[in-house]
C-alpha cells in the first residue's frame, strides 16, 4: 500500500548577482498537498528563511565583467557560515539582475553557478527587467501586505543600475516597467575619481551639462545634481507624468499602463537604496547610493504620496529568486529512461500552447494546431527548443491519448526527424499518460520529458530543474513577461 504524505520539505537557496552587490538566502520551503489535486501534486504554502547570507560587492573584472574566480569563493564562503552543505540543496535560483544581466559573461556565469560550481540542484534562472520587477515585489513583502490590505501599490526596487517597478493591485501583479535609476550607474574610487560609468550614468552626465568621464572627478554639488535628475525620471513614472527625453531614453522597457495610476496608489521601496530613502542605513560606498536615497525621499515628501515600508529591502530580489519563483510540477510526470539529451536543469523555453478543442480531436487537427501556434510565436520547428504547453486537450482513454500522441509527432517532423528532445507541459494530469503513449505508439526515438499539472501562458519562459521525491516531481521557474 502506498502511503501518501501531505507534507513535504526542502531547502532552498537563492543567488543574486546584483549590479552593485551579491548576496544568498537559504529558506525551507513548506509543501503541502494540492485538495484540488487528482495525484500528489504539491504547492509551496510556506517559506521559512533560515540565513540571510552577507551582502557583499560583485567583483568584477577590469573589462567590466563578472569575476567568477572570486565570486564563487565568496557564495561557498556563505554556504560554510550558514553550515549548509551543498549537497542538501533541493531546488536554487541564481538571478543575475540589473546592470550584471548585461556583463559579456552573464550567461557564462549563470551556466556555471547552476551545472559546475557544486552548489546544489538548481533551476537556474536569469532576471530580465520585468521578471526582475515580479521577483522583487514578491520578495519585499510588497504583494503580501497588498492582498492583505486590498491596496493597490506602485512597488520599486531601486539597486545599483536599475529601478524595476511593479503594480499591484489586490495582491497581483498586474504591470511591470523598469528604468536605469540606480545608485551606481557611477562609482568613484578612494581617490574620488570616477572609475566605474554605466551607459545611464554617460546619459545623466549629459542631460546635466557634465562632460566628466572615466578618470574625472564629480563635485559634491555635481553629484547631487546628477542624483536628482535620476530621482525627478523615476519619479516621473511614478506619477504617471509625461516622460521627458531624458527619462524616456533611460526606459528599458515600456512605461507603466495609464490604469496603473488609477485609485490612488501607495508606493513602496526596495533595494539598496531604499536603506536610504527609509533612513535605515547612513553608509555611503563610493557612489551616488546616499544622495539618490535622499532625493527620492524628499520628492516623496513634496508630492504627498502615501507610502509603505515593505518588510525586506535590500535583500528582496534574493528573497523572490528563493522561493517566490519555484512551482512544482504533479508527480504522473514522464521523462525518457536515456535522458542524456534534456540536459537538466534547462533555461527559457519559450511557451508554445496550441489551442486543442478535445472534441475536434484529430491526428492532422492537432499536427495544424502545434504548426500554427509555432508560427505565431515565429519559432521554426527543429531549430530551437520549446515547451508545447497544454490545458485539456485530450480524455485519459488510450485511443485518444494515441491519436493526440501522433498529432503531436506530425506537428514537429524535424524534431522528430533529427531526434531532438520533445518538452511538454500539461495543465492536468496526462503527463506521464502521453509521454509513455509517445514511446510505446508513435515509435519515435526522442527523449521526452512531459510534465503535468503546470499552468502557463503563451509567452511565458520555463526553467525546469533536476527532479525531486524519487524523481516524480520537477521544480519549475515560470517566467512570466508583464509589459503595460
Amino acid at each position: 500500500m502506498t502511503i501518501r504524505v501531505a507534507e513535504k520539505r526542502m531547502n532552498s537557496v537563492g543567488v543574486d548577482v546584483g549590479t552593485t552587490t551579491s548576496h544568498l538566502v537559504f529558506s525551507e520551503l513548506v509543501l503541502k498537498k494540492d485538495p484540488s489535486s487528482n495525484t500528489e501534486k504539491f504547492h509551496v504554502s510556506e517559506r521559512i528563511i533560515k540565513y540571510r547570507g552577507d551582502i557583499f560587492f560583485t567583483p568584477l573584472l577590469p573589462s567590466n565583467e563578472i569575476d567568477i574566480d572570486r565570486l564563487l569563493p565568496d557564495l561557498l564562503s556563505e554556504y560554510k557560515k550558514a553550515h549548509v552543505d551543498p549537497a542538501t540543496i533541493d531546488s536554487g535560483a541564481v538571478i543575475i539582475t540589473g546592470e550584471s544581466a548585461k556583463r559579456n559573461n552573464a550567461e557564462k556565469i549563470v551556466k556555471f553557478l547552476a551545472k559546475e560550481a557544486e552548489l546544489g540542484n538548481f533551476v537556474a534562472s536569469t532576471a530580465g527587467p520585468n521578471f526582475e520587477s515580479m521577483i522583487s515585489a514578491y520578495g519585499s513583502g510588497a504583494v503580501s501586505f497588498s492582498a492583505t490590505h486590498g491596496k493597490k501599490i506602485i512597488h520599486s526596487d531601486v539597486g545599483g543600475g536599475t529601478s524595476n517597478i511593479a503594480v499591484i493591485e489586490n495582491g497581483i501583479i498586474i504591470a511591470t516597467a523598469c528604468i536605469n535609476v540606480g545608485g551606481r550607474l557611477l562609482a568613484f574610487d578612494d581617490a574620488d575619481e570616477i572609475f566605474r560609468l554605466e551607459p545611464a550614468g554617460i546619459l545623466v552626465l549629459e542631460a546635466c551639462n557634465l562632460s566628466q568621464r572615466l578618470g574625472d572627478k564629480l563635485t559634491l554639488k555635481e553629484k547631487t545634481l546628477v542624483s536628482e535628475k535620476l530621482a525627478h525620471s523615476l519619479l516621473e513614472v511614478l506619477k504617471g507624468e509625461k516622460l521627458s527625453n531624458l527619462t524616456q531614453e533611460l526606459m528599458m522597457t515600456e512605461n507603466l499602463p495609464l490604469d496603473s495610476y488609477s485609485n490612488n496608489p501607495a508606493v513602496s521601496f526596495s533595494g539598496g537604496i531604499a536603506e536610504y530613502i527609509y533612513q535605515k542605513s547612513e553608509q555611503e560606498f563610493n557612489d551616488l547610493g546616499k544622495i539618490l536615497g535622499t532625493k527620492i525621499r524628499s520628492l516623496l515628501k513634496k508630492h504627498a504620496f502615501e507610502r509603505i515600508e515593505p518588510p525586506e529591502k535590500i535583500r528582496a530580489t534574493v528573497i523572490g529568486a528563493s522561493g517566490h519563483t519555484l512551482n512544482v510540477s504533479g508527480s504522473t510526470t514522464f521523462i525518457s529512461k536515456d535522458r542524456s539529451k534534456i540536459d537538466l536543469p534547462i533555461r527559457n523555453l519559450p511557451v508554445v500552447l496550441p489551442q486543442i478543442d478535445r472534441n475536434q480531436l484529430s491526428i492532422d487537427y492537432v499536427a495544424h494546431q502545434i504548426q500554427n501556434s509555432l508560427k505565431r510565436l515565429d519559432i521554426v520547428e527543429g531549430e530551437s527548443k520549446f515547451v508545447l504547453a497544454f490545458i485539456d486537450p485530450v480524455r485519459s482513454v488510450y485511443d485518444k491519448l494515441t491519436i493526440f500522441s501522433q498529432g503531436i509527432v506530425k506537428g514537429l517532423p524535424k524534431s522528430v526527424q533529427e531526434d531532438k528532445p520533445i518538452f511538454l507541459v500539461f495543465q492536468t494530469d496526462i503527463g506521464n499518460s502521453v509521454g509513455n503513449v509517445l514511446k510505446r505508439e508513435t515509435g519515435i526515438t526522442n527523449e521526452i520529458l512531459s510534465l503535468d499539472e503546470i499552468s502557463v501562458k503563451e509567452g511565458d519562459f520555463i526553467d525546469c530543474g533536476k527532479p525531486l521525491f524519487e524523481d516524480r516531481v520537477f521544480p519549475v521557474v515560470i517566467k512570466s513577461l508583464i509589459f503595460g
